[in-house]
């Protein structure tokens, strides 16, 4: 019973934290509290959608970063009881068309870290997008923090505000690596190079940063 009870104290004691400098912000402590406690289902793993997890084939061309943050973010929200999966790793280009002309995203194809392997939305395993933005605001803080633990340098789409040069579409589901661009300029090069990349994912990105780097020194 201690077992499934030290969890949730731990959650409770991470949230009274979070209240405390969001009070200083002048949001209300109550609110935090009680988003956090909204968050939690002790029943969630007795749902199917929630406990099948992603299978090796849905990281092919995903990079090494995006996945281990990914399933670390699991590890830590499935111990706070707060259910969540991932919605998209790799898109096509037709798949970032079509969510651009439905207006879900500001990125057309190719303009995307999705397209190359390099972001990942992350939603509620139970209710998807349905969160109040609190809710969302104590998912990004779990992400960032283990990012920053793992020394992954991530974007959160839930900062995007459109000040200081940060794009104008809140998108807190979204996770992406802050340096993708370079891979898109690497895999841009060899498209219109005619150089192949390698099948295998972590040689994939290899190749990349090498041509990035390759080019960059030129």
């Amino acid at each position: 019973m201690l077992q499934k009870v030290k969890p949730l104290l731990k959650i409770y004691r991470w949230v009274r934290f979070l209240d405390r400098i969001q009070y200083w912000k002048g949001l209300a402590h109550k609110k935090h509290a009680d988003a956090a406690l909204d968050l939690i289902e002790e029943n969630a793993h007795k749902n199917i959608h929630v406990v099948i997890d992603q299978s090796e084939n849905e990281y092919m061309w995903v990079h090494p970063q995006i996945v281990e943050f990914w399933k670390a973010m699991h590890k830590e929200c499935k111990a706070r009881r707060i259910p969540i999966k991932a919605f998209e790793f790799l898109r096509t280009k037709e798949r970032q068309d079509e969510l651009y002309v439905k207006g879900h995203t500001k990125a057309k194809a190719g303009q995307s870290p999705h397209q190359y392997g390099l972001a990942v939305d992350i939603i509620s395993a139970t209710k998807a997008w349905n969160l109040s933005k609190k809710q969302w605001e104590i998912i990004g803080t779990i992400g960032k923090e283990i990012a920053r633990k793992r020394n992954i340098k991530l974007t959160w789409g839930g900062d995007w505000d459109g000040n200081d040069g940060r794009p104008d579409f809140w998108d807190p589901a979204h996770w992406q690596l802050s340096d993708w661009k370079k891979y898109q300029k690497a895999y841009n090069h060899c498209v219109s190079n005619g150089i192949k990349l390698p099948e295998e994912t972590r040689l994939r990105f290899a190749f990349l940063e090498n041509v990035y780097e390759a080019n960059r020194s030129r």
